[in-house]
Parts: C-alpha cells; sequence; structure tokens
C-alpha cells in the first residue's frame, strides 16, 4: 500500500494533474466540493489515470488530501507522470 500527499482545486475547466515540489501533486477537478462531488471525481479521476483503486484516507472536507492505493507509491507515482 502506497500514500501521497495531494492538493485538490474543486471547480476547474478540465481535469488536470500538475507534479509539484517535494514529490507531491496538485489535481484540479471539474465538479464543486458540494456533497463529497468532487471527492469522488478526485478517486474517479486518479483511477482513470492510474488504473490502480484510490482511497481518501484523510482530508476529506480539506483541499489537502491523503490518498491510499495498491501498489508502489513510486509505481503509482510514475504513471501520474505520464499524465
Amino acid at each position: 500500500m502506497g500514500k501521497l500527499k495531494i492538493k485538490v482545486k474543486p471547480g476547474a475547466n478540465k481535469n488536470k494533474i500538475v507534479k509539484m515540489a517535494e514529490g507531491r501533486f496538485k489535481v484540479w477537478v471539474k465538479k464543486s466540493p458540494v456533497k463529497g462531488k468532487a471527492n469522488k471525481e478526485l478517486i474517479h479521476y486518479l483511477k482513470n489515470i492510474t488504473g490502480v483503486p484510490v482511497r481518501i484516507v484523510a482530508g476529506k472536507t480539506s483541499k489537502y488530501k491523503l490518498i491510499e492505493f495498491n501498489t508502489s507509491k513510486e509505481e503509482f507515482i510514475s504513471k501520474l507522470e505520464k499524465e
């Protein structure tokens, strides 16, 4: 199991991911943060990019989140960087 800290920006024009400093990522999602819609879109978007199921383990109501996935952190990051 790997974990990764990300920053989420809801309400964007399109879904997008950018690598930041210190191995962190910023992810823009189209949905607004109302009733967990942005979190659901984030999980779906990351799964589509990596092919790996993702879950939010911390920060469900924050723009800073800790996600967990069933692969190594290095493998997961390499798939995100290809996006």
